[in-house]
C-alpha cells in the first residue's frame, strides 16, 4: 500500500507529518531557510523529540514555572536527540548557511481541532 503524504510549505520551509500511529505518537519531517526560528510555544500533553538531520541549529526551551533557561547547539553532523518536555517553551533557529533537515516525533498525532499549542516567547 502507498500513501501520498501531503507537503505543507510556506516562506520558512516545509513540513511533512509522515507517520501517524495512535499509541505511538507522529513522525513529522521540516525544513526551514537559513536564518528561520520555528516553534515559540509550549504544549501541556505534548512531549517532543527534535534531531537534526542536515544542518546546523539552536534550540532553545524555557521552563514556563521556574524560567530555567536551556540551549542546544546542534547539527546534522552529530545528530542527537533533544527532548522537549511538557510546559516548556520551545524554538529551534537555523543557524546554518544552508537547509536545516529536522525531524520530530510528538507522543500525540496532531489535531487541529485541540492543537495544544500555545504561542509563547522563549
Amino acid at each position: 500500500m502507498n500513501k501520498k503524504l501531503e507537503i505543507k510549505e510556506d516562506e520558512r520551509g516545509k513540513l511533512i507529518e509522515i507517520f501517524k500511529i495512535p499509541q505511538f505518537g507522529q513522525v513529522v519531517y521540516s525544513t526551514s531557510k537559513a536564518g528561520v526560528v520555528r516553534g515559540n510555544h509550549y504544549h501541556t500533553r505534548k512531549e517532543e523529540k527534535f534531531c537534526v538531520i542536515e544542518g546546523e541549529a539552536k534550540i532553545s526551551l524555557r521552563n514556563r514555572e521556574t524560567n530555567e533557561l536551556k540551549e542546544f547547539f546542534v547539527s546534522g553532523e552529530e545528530p542527537q536527540i533533544v527532548d522537549i518536555s511538557m510546559n516548556w517553551v520551545h524554538n529551534i533557529k537555523n543557524i546554518g548557511k544552508g537547509e536545516l533537515k529536522l525531524l520530530i516525533w510528538s507522543n500525540e498525532i496532531f489535531n487541529p481541532d485541540d492543537p495544544d499549542t500555545y504561542p509563547e516567547e522563549v
